[in-house]
């Protein structure tokens, strides 16, 4: 704190005695500089480019068809969004190239099932699994991996159904199984 003399009293024989003002915090205030503010703003940017994308296909053969026959299929899917996948048969089964109802007793077509799985986080890792039938699958069915994304591949396994009636006719059968991918935002 600071003082200073502003004058004199004088009385009788006492003498004259200073008086002291107390200026403290207010002469300080008008002594001071006036301090300046600024403000600077750092503006952060980034991005991580969306991606999904589905690799692989090509062609499974069963050689000789009968029941209860396996083939896998390993899929490439990356997706770092939310993904929609679907499935769908063209033939519903593994159709005769000429008969595909079949004739007399003997069936033209084969059918199989499908067990898809495909690893995904969100945060926690865990699998988008779906099961059907190659008839269930003439109408495209659709498995959403809700607020995940995927975390690796895609496994397929095809498993032939035992054929109906008296057997299979004999010839080339053959099937297209469609898979889709479609990222959601």
């Amino acid at each position: 704190m600071s003082f200073s003399i502003h004058g004199l009293l004088c009385g009788g024989a006492l003498g004259c005695v200073a008086a002291l003002l107390f200026t403290g915090a207010a002469e300080a205030q008008s002594r001071a500089v006036q301090a300046t503010f600024s403000k600077l703003d750092v503006v952060l940017t980034g991005h991580i480019p969306d991606r999904c994308e589905l690799a692989g296909g090509g062609e499974i053969s069963f050689g000789e068809l009968a029941g209860r026959k396996t083939a896998v299929a390993q899929l490439g899917l990356d997706c770092n969004l939310p993904f929609d996948i679907g499935l769908e048969s063209s033939n519903g089964g593994l159709a005769h190239a000429t008969l595909p109802m079949g004739q007399g007793p003997f069936a033209g077509n084969l059918g199989y099932t499908v067990n898809l799985r495909v690893p995904t986080l969100s945060p926690q890792p865990a699998v988008l699994q779906g099961d059907f039938t190659s008839a269930e699958l003439k109408t495209r069915r659709t498995l959403s991996s809700g607020d995940a994304i995927a975390a690796g591949g895609a496994r397929i396994e095809f498993r032939t159904q035992d054929p109906t009636g008296a057997g299979l006719l004999a010839g080339e059968y053959s099937e297209t199984f469609t898979v889709t991918l479609t990222a959601r935002l």
